[in-house]
């Protein structure tokens, strides 16, 4: 794993300090961890896999692709991630609440749009007759 350890970490173009930050241990312990000095545990292989979207089995093993797709983020969810991080716990419930609600007006929307659709009506603009969510 030491191998694969340091192939994901040039991978991702990190400083063993760099790295280290991202799962809360020092570049001392990666540059460890790297060598084989140290071995690497069940929780740090957990870590670095939910981290940094890894595929555990090609960490463990090497088998199968590095990374796993539907774990990287594009550059929006990090950003929205970013800001999300930054809320204070109120302020986070009030977001979820309301992605929430946008999401179940989207898919409300796109169902009366299919429904119009398979009905032969024109399609207006989506949001044409749709109020913003609101807050409460």
């Amino acid at each position: 794993m030491k191998e694969r350890l340091k192939q994901l970490r040039k991978t991702l173009d990190l400083t063993q300090s760099a790295f280290g930050k991202k799962i809360g241990v020092s570049d001392v312990a990666i540059s460890h961890m790297e060598s084989g000095r140290t071995a690497l545990s069940k929780q740090n292989v957990r870590l670095i896999c939910l981290t940094f979207g890894v595929r555990e089995e090609w960490f463990r093993s090497g088998a199968g692709d590095m990374l796993d797709q539907a774990a990287v983020l594009s550059a929006g969810e990090k950003r929205l991630l970013e800001v999300f991080r930054q809320l204070s716990p109120t302020a986070r419930r009030m977001l979820i609440e309301y992605a929430e609600k946008l999401a179940a007006d989207e898919r409300e929307i796109s169902a009366r749009a299919a429904d119009q659709a398979g009905r032969g009506v024109p399609a207006q603009g989506i949001y044409h007759s749709q109020s913003s969510p609101s807050r409460g």
